[in-house]
């Protein structure tokens, strides 16, 4: 990269932040949000006995191995958040952006002027969203849901530890049972199954905070399982981003406000059938990259893929039921229905492996999706209690009515 060239990306990189940092104060006093400093010493010792004592028995909890991995998972949870998210965002940037130039040939595409800035906002809604920065440097702003990272985290482990597992599990390996009927019964017999979910959306749903809810540390078989589920996820949400790029989508994409907690703020709206499109190569993009640069294998991106979908039916689902009674009536943000997305990936998988693969792959995801519906079932009356009370969503949820076909190009609901 020539040295104007780079001067360019510092500069498109610069007033992206400098754009950031105005949403975030705009958005901070518009929902009376007050950000946590970093941890200090004295809350690092808090959170690591509020950890082992929710998690662990007193035996474990003397255990100086478990105490020093549970210091870690604090110190991480202390962390500046920033920090946090250009660790976890920065590398599968580069590799999504690798696999896209290894995979998309198109005269005129510089990747280095495309680049985006990801980063998080409390948006209200899970769908990342994409703004172009006011300025001289064309500079674009990718939009994470600041808790969805946690989110996914959590989420995952839920997954996870809904499914039986083999003796090898013990030792870190994943020796998962991929048996629906097994599944079901480890749910309907171990409470802490949907415990743990149940506990994760409703606090999301009510305060907004995915910190609300506890923490649940996992045995070695189930964690590894759960953390390549959340990196599928993350890299394909950063895929569906990149393919709007490369794709041309930002030129043609609908300018709205009213998305954003910012009112002024304008959000680049796609239509349905681009939605569409970026899901198929973000799929291609997320999948290729998790392969060669993560040394996954296909079912495992596809599985994060499947969750995200799930993630955001259950959120969709959560908050509407407690707003309205009516779990079908409202959503987070505009987007096609998250089954339609999913049945048109399935549709094209099969064109990214052998048959035999491919099977596999989808007999597993459906086991996951239908786990997730069974845990949701279990979670329903619990929300229904909470709106019969009268226990309102966090502000910070920004839903529109349910979405049955393209809304098109008009002001946000």
């Amino acid at each position: 990269m020539s040295a104007d060239m780079g001067d360019m990306a510092r500069g498109r990189q610069q007033e992206a932040r400098d754009f950031l940092d105005l949403l975030r104060a705009q958005t901070q006093a518009e929902q009376g949000i007050s950000e946590r400093p970093p941890g200090t010493g004295a809350a690092l010792r808090d959170l690591t006995e509020r950890l082992l004592r929710d998690s662990f028995n007193a035996g474990q909890g003397n255990d100086p191995r478990v105490r020093a991995l549970v210091e870690q998972e604090a110190a991480r949870n202390l962390r500046n958040r920033d920090d946090v998210f250009d660790e976890m965002f920065a590398g599968m940037q580069d590799h999504i952006e690798r696999t896209a130039k290894d995979r998309i040939r198109g005269d005129g595409l510089d990747f280095a002027a495309m680049r985006p800035l990801i980063s998080h906002l409390r948006t209200g809604q899970l769908n990342a969203v994409s703004l172009r920065v006011p300025g001289h440097h064309g500079a674009h702003l990718v939009l994470v849901e600041d808790q969805m990272p946690l989110f996914a985290s959590k989420l995952s482990k839920a997954v996870a530890w809904a499914l039986p597992y083999g003796p090898a599990a013990t030792e870190g390996l994943i020796d998962v049972q991929w048996n629906l009927a097994a599944a079901v019964e480890r749910i309907e017999t171990v409470p802490e199954v949907v415990e743990r979910f149940t506990d994760i959306v409703v606090a999301y749903a009510v305060s907004g905070r995915i910190g609300d809810a506890g923490h649940h540390l996992l045995p070695p078989g189930p964690f590894n399982l759960a953390g390549m589920l959340r990196d599928g996820l993350e890299y394909f949400v950063i895929g569906h981003e990149y393919a709007h790029i490369v794709s041309g989508h930002l030129n043609s994409a609908v300018r709205r406000k009213g998305v954003l907690p910012v009112e002024e703020a304008e959000v680049l709206v796609h239509s349905w059938g681009q939605e569409f499109d970026a899901d198929l190569i973000g799929m291609v993009l997320s999948l290729n990259a998790g392969i060669e640069h993560d040394n996954r294998d296909l079912w495992v991106g596809f599985l994060g893929i499947s969750l995200f979908f799930d993630a955001l039916d259950v959120m969709d689902r959560a908050v509407a039921l407690l707003q309205t009674g009516d779990e079908r009536t409202r959503q987070l943000g505009s987007h096609p229905p998250s089954d339609l997305r999913k049945q048109r990936l399935r549709a094209v998988l099969p064109q990214m492996a052998d048959a035999d693969r491919v099977r596999m792959t989808l007999e597993l995801a459906d086991i996951q999706g239908q786990i997730i519906r069974e845990l949701w079932a279990r979670t329903r009356p619990a929300l229904r209690e909470l709106h019969r009370r009268g226990v309102p969503t966090a502000r910070t949820w920004r839903t529109i009515p349910k979405e049955t076909g393209d809304p098109g190009p008009g002001p946000a609901a």
